[in-house]
């Protein structure tokens, strides 16, 4: 037995050396024709019997002796390709992918060089060019060319699409509710499941695949969007066993390495993105808190004095030192080629600390004068201050994947874990109500988690080929003890002259002190299944099912603390031990607040959908994508109203059946120029908290936010029309237009009698059109490359359909467009629409790129503006805010460094304009006066990345 054992043992290793001596080539064939992975295609090196055929994906691995070979490229009914003068190298790993070409009558062969293809997007543009959709994407060969770590900094550079925030995608201008953003063709919510998008700045680069934004609905699409959906698509099957450590270092002048960050002291666990324990509700929520003249129970005020000193005394921000930006990834996967079977598996892990630190922030509130002849905007209040942020962000991708035969079966499971403590510290001067000077502390915390594994199965059944996934995501926004103080400065009066200053926290002299929490759980379970026939070799037919399942809790408790007495200007004074109330002293803080079920609230809501669609080649030059989707929509509250008089039990509120039809035309006037022409009927849904009856009251900004219960889905109509023409490799130009109608648009709006409350509306007659321009063309010099894709748009809202204020007792209503003439300025002219919030009028990219030919040093400069923009729309004397463009030039250096070139240097520089983003105030011929304001400086990174 031993020496069989031994024997076993020997035959291991001179296999294992013998493979070891070879390196692989691997990469995807695709169809020149209709830009999809071919199945099947042989592989072989010319002029032996090494070869392999591709699988259902169009991938191939092929491993080869140590040198330069020759490989050939077949299918049936295709051009042969032939690569001539490919290395291989030991124990490497050379990526290669091919587009063949159909040519019936003249099946010639095609023999180019290894250079051309390594160095081209060709296999992208192809995607692009024979889709039946209008889209535009990202490819991992555009990841590896431009350098960027995540998808946030890559996604700038797609046609028609902003980034907000460093993390919110916008097609067309239209984001949250509008934009569709997936995994792996998957339903999942964001950090903040209170938005539709998603924070794309999650994914780092190294690990996706591609990127296609979807401009245009076809049935196998989801159809809540209009916009764009954008796919991000993991790679499950690594090209190359790699290995890679990363460490970054950031500065900013303004907000790295100073004395004066401004901070607070919250839990041990804040430097990895969540709370541990320090920050929670330190009573039962349902407690009942006795007020100081509770005669019962027997021991109201020894329970008063209990319940305020269990609170963190902690209420103001203090000054700190802080360090660098940070961050820290690492990267492992590999490609294992087994007998009948190959398997793939990537792991990845990224960390990210960030400071950010704002000396001069404003904020303001203006109202437009009660004296029409006058057009300057009257100030309310303002105020300035102090403003620092640290944002954690860790997350984790684990991909797996097996192939055999003609199946695929994976699974992929990321994780992502998000805590943003923040603290301000401003002078507010109010100039209307009671003119007093107050000093303001805010104290927040923000925990946001994700969770979603996925399992999927691809199948070639002859004709037949199916795809399936499923999906459960758990996502959590978490706030915990959000601490507010305003001390009111009250002056002081003796004889009529001013002889001092006292400071109270009481809601009657302008000053408040309080407590809030907010908790926010959603599950999500999403499936789908696609099954696609192929009829013949002219005509596809494709149908398949899906269900997405959402349940969500949203709780949130609220405390103030209170006394008639005057306090110290400092917000830590206030829950001092020796200030708390006491039954002996009958005077001093106490607490308050008890459960309200307003402020709370669950739901759950389902769409079934099922879909049949037709791709078919009408004639040699036009094809015809066309079908149907049915989406069964219903949802779900459970919650009450402030009296209690309204109280909803897991009942349902929507229940709605969609058929969604479209059709996408092409037709290709030569090889490499398109006419596009579609039409699709796409929908947008209220979310949660928007058709329910909560009202929640947001401690920072001091809104309120009311649902509509009676609130109804938004259905769209939408035109595109595109001219797209790819004249060379990775150059290409296009032309598109299109058209969007809104029926029942969901528009925020405000209350004229409350302007501090807002709620949603469902508007006829709102539509967007616009048109795109994208170009990239290769420069005379080598290697250098010039790109820019510019969008207009125009939207239209119908404000006599916005209803501001009701009359019960007249039974009238006021509309935004009678609000805003009945304050319209004296020579001031009110028309009936105006645009929608949020779309910009324009917006620019454009990017110049250097690579020389090894890829060793890359540079890329690349720059973004949108025009400016509807933020927050005003009512009765309050007036519209705007956001400013802001001009965002960044610039981006790398350098492959080391004998075997394993070291990389990353030099970045973030806002070289060094431009500051601002919000204002707008009225008819006035001045701007300004909203808000933050400076967000220059920031210089440098990042080194080594691979094993």
């Amino acid at each position: 037995m031993k020496y069989f054992i031994l024997t076993a043992l020997l035959f291991g290793l001179l296999i294992g050396q013998a493979h070891a001596q070879k390196g692989f080539l691997r990469g995807t064939v695709f169809d020149g024709e209709t830009g999809e992975p071919l199945i099947g295609a042989v592989v072989f090196r010319q002029g032996t019997t090494d070869g392999t055929v591709t699988d259902f994906n169009g991938n191939y691995s092929l491993p080869l002796e140590a040198g330069t070979h020759t490989i050939v490229y077949q299918f049936v009914s295709f051009r042969t390709t032939t690569v001539e003068n490919l290395e291989i190298v030991t124990e490497k790993v050379n990526t290669l992918d091919v587009t063949l070409q159909s040519n019936v009558e003249e099946l010639a062969e095609v023999v180019v060089t290894a250079q051309v293809i390594k160095n081209s997007e060709s296999a992208l543009l192809s995607v692009q060019k024979k889709s039946a959709n209008v889209l535009d994407g990202i490819s991992a060969q555009t990841f590896r060319k431009i350098g960027d770590s995540n998808l946030s900094g890559a996604m700038k550079r797609v046609t028609g699409v902003s980034v907000q925030g460093g993390k919110y995608v916008y097609v067309r201008g239209l984001g949250d509710r509008y934009t569709r953003t997936t995994l792996n063709g998957m339903s999942i919510p964001g950090l903040d499941p209170e938005r539709n998008d998603v924070q794309i700045d999650l994914f780092p680069t190294n690990v996706l695949e591609n990127v296609m934004v979807y401009k245009t609905f076809s049935p196998e699409l989801a159809g809540d969007f209009a916009g764009g959906t954008v796919n991000v698509e993991t790679k499950s099957f690594p090209e190359e066993k790699t290995t890679r450590l990363a460490v970054g270092l950031g500065y900013n002048s303004k907000m790295n390495l100073i004395n004066n960050f401004t901070s607070y002291e919250g839990s041990k666990t804040d430097f990895l993105g969540y709370d541990d324990g320090a920050r929670k509700i330190p009573l039962d929520p349902q407690t009942d808190i006795p007020r100081p003249t509770s005669p019962e129970p027997a021991n109201a005020g020894e329970l008063l004095e209990s319940y305020t000193r269990s609170f963190n005394p902690t209420m103001a921000a203090k000054n700190q030192s802080n360090f660098l930006n940070s961050s820290l990834s690492f990267n492992h996967g590999n490609q294992l080629d087994l007998p009948g079977v190959k398997f793939g598996y990537g792991v990845v892990l990224n960390y990210q600390n960030q400071y950010d630190y704002y000396d001069n922030t404003v904020v303001s509130s203006y109202f437009k004068d009660n004296n029409k002849d006058v057009n300057a905007l009257d100030a309310q209040f303002v105020k300035n201050g102090e403003l620092g942020r640290q944002n954690v962000l860790w997350s984790g991708l684990v991909t797996s994947a097996v192939k055999f035969n003609k199946h695929e079966l994976g699974l992929t499971f990321l994780k992502t874990q998000n805590g943003i403590k923040t603290a301000t510290n401003r002078v507010s001067q109010d100039f209307e109500e009671t003119s007093q000077t107050a000093y303001e502390n805010i104290l927040t915390y923000t925990q946001r988690s994700l969770t979603s594994p996925t399992i999927y199965g691809k199948h070639n059944l002859n004709k037949w080929t199916l795809q399936w996934s499923n999906s459960v995501t758990l996502a959590r926004v978490y706030d915990p003890d959000f601490r507010q103080v305003l001390i009111a400065e009250v002056p002081q009066y003796q004889g009529g002259e001013q002889v001092g200053v006292q400071y109270f926290i009481s809601g009657g002299q302008g000053g408040s002190a309080g407590r809030f929490w907010r908790d926010l759980n959603e599950t999500n379970e999403n499936f789908r299944l696609d099954a696609t026939y192929a009829l013949n070799e002219k005509v596809k037919l494709k149908m398949g099912g899906a269900g997405l399942y959402k349940w969500r809790t949203f709780d949130t408790f609220a405390y103030n603390f209170s006394t008639n007495q005057p306090v110290e200007n400092d917000a830590d004074w206030i829950l001092q031990p020796e200030n708390i109330w006491t039954p002996d002293s009958r005077q001093g803080i106490y607490v308050s607040g008890n459960y309200e079920a307003a402020n709370n609230y669950e739901a759950r809501s389902s769409v079934n959908a099922a879909y049949v669609m037709s791709d078919a080649f009408v004639t040699p030059k036009l094809r015809a994508i066309f079908g149907v989707r049915a989406e069964q929509a219903q949802m779900y509250y459970t919650g009450q109203d402030n009296l209690g008089s309204t109280v909803y039990d897991d009942e349902q509120t929507l229940d709605q059946l969609n058929l969604l039809p479209s059709l996408n035309m092409v037709y290709s006037l030569k090889e490499n120029v398109n006419i596009r022409g579609s039409y699709g009927r796409t929908l947008a849904r209220p979310s949660f908290r928007e058709k329910s009856i909560a009202q929640i009251l947001d401690p920072v900004s001091g809104v309120t936010f009311s649902g509509n219960i009676d609130l109804e889905q938004t259905n769209i109509d939408n035109f595109d029309l595109r001219w797209e023409n790819f004249f060379g490799r990775e150059e290409m130009v296009s032309v598109s237009a299109f058209y969007k109608k809104f029926n029942g648009h969901i528009e925020q709006t405000r209350f004229e009698l409350e302007p501090r409350e807002v709620t949603w509306q469902n508007i006829g007659g709102s539509y967007v059109y616009g048109l795109e321009l994208e170009f990239r063309k290769k420069l005379p010099v080598e290697g250098l490359m010039l790109g820019s894709n510019l969008s207009w748009a125009q939207s239209h809202v119908d404000m006599t359909q916005i209803i501001v204020s009701r009359d019960e007792i007249n039974n009238t209503v006021t509309t935004e467009y009678e609000s805003r003439k009945l304050q319209a300025r004296t020579d001031e002219t009110v028309e009936k629409d105006r645009v929608m919030a949020g779309q910009a009028p324009y917006l620019i990219n454009a990017f110049v790129n250097y690579s020389d030919m090894n890829g060793i040093n890359n540079l890329s400069l690349s720059y973004n503006v949108q025009g400016e923009s509807l933020s927050v729309v005003g009512v009765g004397q309050v007036p519209d805010v705007y956001v400013k463009p802001f001009h965002s030039l960044n610039l981006n250096v790398t350098r492959q460094i080391g004998e075997q070139k394993n070291g990389q240097l990353r030099f970045t520089i973030d806002n070289i304009l060094g431009d500051s983003k601002e919000q204002v105030w707008k009225n008819h011929e006035s001045g701007d006066e300004l909203f808000s304001r933050f400076d967000e400086g220059r920031t210089f990174t440098l990042r080194y990345q080594y691979s094993f």
